[in-house]
């Protein structure tokens, strides 16, 4: 999740606004809490509410992010300001790995939906279960400041370098 919090004139020499790293982590802990209550309480309607929160922020290129928004207008205030030079440039990976669990919500959204509407108990599960990994991937990243999503960009990046991809 990118969430710009430092100075908007600040920029680091990739183009992108310094990121408070304590802003990633709040929107993975949402979402590690919505999809792990729509679960545990077999509601759908949670995964399709963190699915369109997601999907939203993608598919506007940044420009409508819920998380962001609480985080910006909400946490200053609760937390105080990031420590000094704790900001980091670091919105890409943080965007894919975004991208990547707005995509999986989505699939996850997409088999519960046919679950409900069309009655296929099998899509359900693999939907439930589908979230259910996006949830635990999320409070990896949120607990333990370990990103697989990250990961992802970094390996991709890495065979983009050399010329694979």
């Amino acid at each position: 999740m990118a969430t710009y919090t430092a100075s908007q004139s600040a920029a680091s020499a990739d183009g992108f606004d310094l990121v408070d790293p304590r802003a990633p982590r709040f929107g993975q802990t949402l979402t590690a809490g919505g999809l792990t209550a729509g679960v545990a309480l077999a509601e759908p309607l949670f995964v399709f509410g963190i699915t369109a929160v997601l999907v939203l922020s993608v598919v506007s290129r940044w420009r409508l992010d819920l998380y962001g928004f609480f985080w910006r207008s909400l946490a200053p205030s609760v937390v105080g300001a990031p420590p000094p030079n704790a900001a980091s440039p670091r919105p890409p990976p943080h965007r894919f790995s975004k991208l990547m669990g707005a995509t999986f919500t989505a699939v996850a959204s997409g088999l519960l939906a046919i679950g409900l509407f069309a009655g296929v108990g099998l899509a359900t599960y693999a939907g439930f279960a589908l979230a259910a990994v996006v949830a635990v991937l999320a409070a990896v990243a949120a607990g333990l400041d370990y990103c697989i999503g990250c990961r992802l960009y970094q390996q991709v990046s890495f065979f983009r370098r050399i010329g694979l991809v």
